[in-house]
């Protein structure tokens, strides 16, 4: 009896931790501010007879904002794209076979509520592929400050900086990522690098 119950359990468990890990739980904003809205994961819109207009993909240059938690709202803007990223020492270069690559983003709190995490759990870069790369510490770059490793802004405040991924020497990549909260925010923010 018992480990028919723990069995069940452990299904239940098992079955809500694969809920929480869908996909469609948390839409991803593609498009800029102020275009007609496109996310992944939120439902169709329903069918028109009009022409549909052209939907415009956020690029290097462009703000999206998407939600955190608890009243938490981000305006990010991916300013600038470095496909090839150098260090800002001697001393501290990509691994064998590797390379850096770079984004500038400025994260600004729209929201009513402090904005507190760490940037670099929230990033990751992807190429066409498919192949993902999470934010990779470096001491320096030469393009300019990093973001810092926690963040704390106050409704209105501003942080800039640039955030690097290592790659596979002749990786492109394509687009980035932003989900505030540590990766587990209400909404992901993509910018395609290409």
């Amino acid at each position: 009896m018992r480990t028919r119950i723990a069995a069940a359990a452990l299904a239940a468990a098992a079955a809500l931790s694969l809920t929480a890990c869908s996909s469609d739980s948390r839409p991803v904003k593609t498009t800029p501010d102020g275009a007609p809205t496109t996310s992944t994961g939120a439902a169709a819109p329903a069918k028109s007879s009009a022409k549909p207009a052209a939907s415009a993909v956020a690029g290097v240059g462009d703000t999206v904002t998407i939600a955190g938690s608890t009243d938490v709202e981000l305006a990010i803007t991916l300013k600038k794209w470095l496909p090839s990223a150098k260090s800002g020492d001697e001393f501290f270069t990509p691994d064998k076979g590797k390379m850096w690559v770079a984004g500038q983003f400025q994260i600004k709190n729209v929201g009513t509520t402090a904005y507190s995490d760490s940037p670099g759990n929230c990033v990751q870069a992807a190429d066409a592929k498919g192949q993902r790369f999470d934010y990779f510490y470096v001491d320096s770059i030469t393009a300019g400050p990093q973001l810092p490793s926690t963040v704390d802004l106050t409704p209105g405040d501003t942080v800039l900086g640039w955030m690097v991924f290592e790659v596979p020497k002749g990786t492109t990549v394509t687009r980035v990522q932003y989900t505030p909260d540590s990766g587990f925010g209400e909404q992901t923010g993509q910018w395609s690098t290409t």
